[in-house]
Parts: C-alpha cells; structure tokens; sequence
C-alpha cells in the first residue's frame, strides 16, 4: 500500500526512495512494483494535465436520461469528445453521468446542444457546473 501511494503521488519517485521509505532495498522495490503491473493493480503511468493551464477552466457534470436503445450511439459518440473527462452508465433518474472540461460556458452549452441534444433519443440533460474543484483523486490511498 505505501509503494502504491508513493506512485501515486509521484509516478517519477525514484526506487532508492521508495526503498528508503518502506525498508527495502532498490530490487526489492522493483520487484514489488513489477508485481502489482503483473496483477494490474497499477493499469498505467500517466501526465496530469493542468485543465487551467490548458484552456479548459469550467467543469461540469452532465447527466442524460436516454432511451436505452439508443444508448450504445450515444456512448460510442461521447466516448470520441475530448471534453468528456469521464463517462459512467448510472442508476437512478439519468442513465449516464458525465464529466466534462470546456473553455468557458458558451462553449459548454454549444457542447450539450451539438453534441448531447442533437440525438433524438435524449429525453433530457441536467448540467451542473463546478465552481471549485477541492479534491480530485482516482482513488484514495
């Protein structure tokens, strides 16, 4: 668990470090490390990209109660935006939830009107827009 938060943290932490922290020695930590790869606890080593900085300042959550015939079209299409940041099929009222970076609110409302709207089998979209993101994690180690 402290090797998986560690990579977590910092994917650049070095093996000596690791070592340091958790008593092992610089193979032994690699060896632990290729194991969880092996068992695909750690799917992949990623950049996190600043949305800020990139020009994506408003987050949203988008959920949409769709036919369920049509989802699949739906799903393959929102899967190709590269302003969904996260697509979940959901229980409750709306059958998917969204997670959605765009520049400003205009180009957020053009999104769910071009993109979300224009299919025929959306019954109806709820958007709600983040004023601050305090914490964002994938998992919380």
């Amino acid at each position: 668990m402290k090797l998986l938060k560690m990579l977590s943290d910092d994917a650049h932490v070095s093996l000596r470090k690791m070592g340091r922290e958790v008593g092992l020695s610089t193979s032994g930590v690699r060896r632990r490390v290729k194991q969880l790869e092996r068992f695909g606890l750690i799917k992949q080593y990623s950049a996190l990209i600043d949305p800020q900085k990139f020009g994506y300042g408003v987050m949203a959550f988008v959920s949409i109660d769709v036919d369920s015939r049509s989802m699949r079209e739906l799903v393959r299409s929102l899967s190709h935006c590269h302003q969904v940041c996260e697509l979940h099929h959901t229980t409750g009222g709306h059958g998917l939830m969204l997670k959605v970076r765009a520049r400003d609110v205009e180009s957020l409302k053009k999104f769910v009107d071009d993109r979300i709207q224009s299919f025929d089998s959306v019954k109806s979209v709820r958007t709600i827009v983040a004023m601050e993101t305090i914490k964002e994690r994938l998992l919380n180690l």
